[in-house]
């Protein structure tokens, strides 16, 4: 499948609410500024069908997907950024979006972000990757004898129990700090990042919810 064509389905997704792939962030009268880490195309945003008035940012490195997604129009803002580097001032946004972005990410400095760039009270919501999905996916590989591929999971594997462990994540080579999740370690690491009331849902992926604390909380 292309690059194009593989967004493309995302958006239908997306847009699917009963498909059994579409997971949605909840959108709530309080959300006026969103932000959408790892956008892709700004398939999620795209498909939230945002209220006139809200404003929808995504970033991602991505600058193909980007290109794609800004010829889609929609009113979506669309810039390239990773989420360990946010350009955006403190406290810019109500809610932030990462669907399926934070396990190819350096978990610790990205969630440091995403709490700097919301607003007191503002809230995270994650799809992340289970622990499940990587030792699936290395058995997958061993059976077809995909070693090269085997090996990479296996890198996988190893940051998940370091980030669950230690809150820590080795790089390998052009594939980065990929990292799978455990609730555990991401209640773990969402605190340390300043978050509070961390909650998970498993219905149909695995999700992560937090948020910023109030001043008054905090203090």
């Amino acid at each position: 499948m292309s690059t194009d064509a593989y967004h493309l389905e995302e958006l239908k997704i997306a847009r699917n609410a009963s498909d059994p792939r579409h997971v949605a962030p909840p959108i709530g009268a309080a959300h006026r500024r969103i932000l959408d880490v790892g956008c892709g195309a700004g398939q999620t945003l795209l498909a939230a069908g945002l209220a006139p008035g809200v404003l929808g940012v995504g970033v991602d490195p991505d600058r193909a997907a980007l290109a794609l997604g800004r010829s889609w129009g929609g009113g979506v803002r669309l810039a390239r950024a990773t989420g360990e580097a946010l350009p955006f001032p403190a406290e810019s946004f109500d809610l932030v979006v990462a669907r399926v972005a934070l396990p190819y990410m350096r978990v610790r400095s990205a969630l440091a972000e995403f709490a700097r760039v919301l607003r007191p009270g503002g809230t995270v919501w994650m799809v992340l990757h289970p622990f499940s999905m990587a030792w699936r996916d290395l058995l997958r590989h061993l059976r077809r004898l995909q070693l090269k591929g085997a090996f990479h999971r296996v890198h996988v594997l190893c940051n998940g129990l370091l980030l669950h462990a230690f809150g820590l994540q080795i790089p390998f080579g052009r594939k980065g700090y990929e990292s799978c999740q455990t609730r555990g370690g991401m209640a773990r690491a969402l605190r340390r990042a300043g978050f509070q009331d961390v909650q998970f849902d498993h219905a149909r992926a695995f999700v992560a919810t937090a948020r910023r604390p109030e001043a008054a909380e905090s203090a």
